[in-house]
């Protein structure tokens, strides 16, 4: 189960499933009218489980929000054959939040961000630091912000020459 939030602001919740075959996309919810307590966490796991057939399921994987841990323990309450487990991407993401949230990490990336923002509104040093970096960027996006820190100072690094 993957919960996010759209541009739109809804809340949404997208179940799916893996097997010797793959993964597969089964259903998404809407969940933007209503808090997603552990309760009804539960409620869509057991859903999703009796959809797919207990005798069919042997994890439930979702992120680590609070809701969700009461939820996967409800679950084995009910389905003692069936394993909660935080998702390991989401795990390292809450690790890469937290490092950043410490000096010396806060405040390198935060003169990084100052020196990419100084380059970038200057057109002259803008082309000059392409020229010197061979066309490389100095921020590197990535599906996560904290992604984006450590592929960003990263960059930083390989460039210090050049820069």
């Amino acid at each position: 189960m993957d919960k996010w939030t759209a541009k739109n602001g809804k809340m949404v919740i997208n179940v799916l499933v893996n097997s010797l075959r793959g993964s597969m996309f089964l259903e998404s919810y809407d969940a933007s009218d209503s808090s997603t307590n552990s309760n009804k966490m539960f409620n869509l796991f057991e859903k999703t489980i009796f959809k797919v057939g207990p005798e069919n399921v042997v994890q439930v994987v979702t992120d680590n929000a609070s809701e969700n841990k009461k939820a996967g323990d409800m679950l084995k309450g009910v389905f003692p054959n069936i394993y909660w487990t935080p998702c390991a991407a989401h795990c390292i993401n809450l690790v890469f939040g937290d490092i950043f949230k410490l000096a010396p990490y806060s405040i390198v990336f935060a003169k990084a961000i100052k020196i990419h923002s100084y380059i970038s509104q200057r057109p002259l040093l803008l082309n000059m630091m392409r020229r010197y970096t061979k066309q490389r960027n100095l921020v590197k996006s990535a599906k996560t912000r904290f992604a984006t820190a450590i592929l960003t100072l990263h960059s930083f690094y390989l460039q210090k020459q050049n820069l």
